[in-house]
C-alpha cells in the first residue's frame, strides 16, 4: 500500500505561469468598519513590504461590498496554490488574521484546516487573461532592473 502524495485539485484558473485567486467572505455583522480601519491604516510602504515578502504575488485587493456584508480578496500569483497559501501563513500571518477575524467561520491562518476554509470560499473566475502569462513577477522585476540600468547607461552616454 502506498501513501497518496498527490496534491488535491485547487480552484482558480491558470494562464502560463500565473493563477487567479478570488475569495468571498461573509463579514460578521458590525465588523466592516474594523476591516476598513485596519486596511486603510496600513501605510503604503508597509503594504508594499508585506506584498514584497510574497515573492510570487503580482497584485492583491480587498473589497467590501453588498452594503459592507461581504468581503472580496483577489490576487494573481505565480506557481503552486498550496505554496501560495503556505507563504501567507509563514510570511504575513498577522495581516490575514487582522482582516479575516472579522469574517464568519475564520479559523485563523495557522489552523490546520485553513486550506479547506480557503477552498470553501474560493470562486474560479469565468475567464482569466494575463498580458504576459509566461512572465513571473521575478521575471518582470528583473526586466525592470535591467531596463533601469540600460536607461542610466544611455543617459550617461549623452
Amino acid at each position: 500500500m502506498t501513501a497518496n502524495t498527490q496534491t488535491p485539485s485547487r480552484p482558480g484558473l491558470k494562464e502560463g505561469k500565473t493563477s487567479e485567486f478570488t475569495l468571498f467572505f461573509n463579514v460578521k455583522p458590525g465588523h466592516a468598519q474594523q476591516i476598513r480601519d485596519y486596511l486603510q491604516g496600513v501605510d503604503h510602504d508597509k503594504r508594499r513590504a508585506l506584498t514584497d515578502r510574497i515573492g510570487t504575488l503580482h497584485d492583491l485587493r480587498w473589497v467590501l461590498f453588498d452594503d459592507d456584508t461581504r468581503l472580496l480578496f483577489a490576487s494573481n500569483f505565480d506557481g503552486n496554490w498550496d505554496a501560495y497559501i503556505d507563504d501567507f501563513a509563514a510570511l504575513i500571518p498577522d495581516t490575514f488574521d487582522a482582516v479575516l477575524q472579522h469574517t464568519e467561520g475564520y479559523p485563523g491562518i495557522k489552523d490546520p484546516g485553513i486550506k479547506d476554509f480557503v477552498v470553501a470560499h474560493q470562486a474560479t473566475a469565468c475567464t482569466y487573461l494575463r498580458a504576459a502569462p509566461d512572465a513571473t513577477i521575478t521575471d518582470i522585476q528583473k526586466a525592470l532592473r535591467v531596463n533601469k540600468t540600460f536607461q542610466q547607461l544611455l543617459d550617461e552616454a549623452n
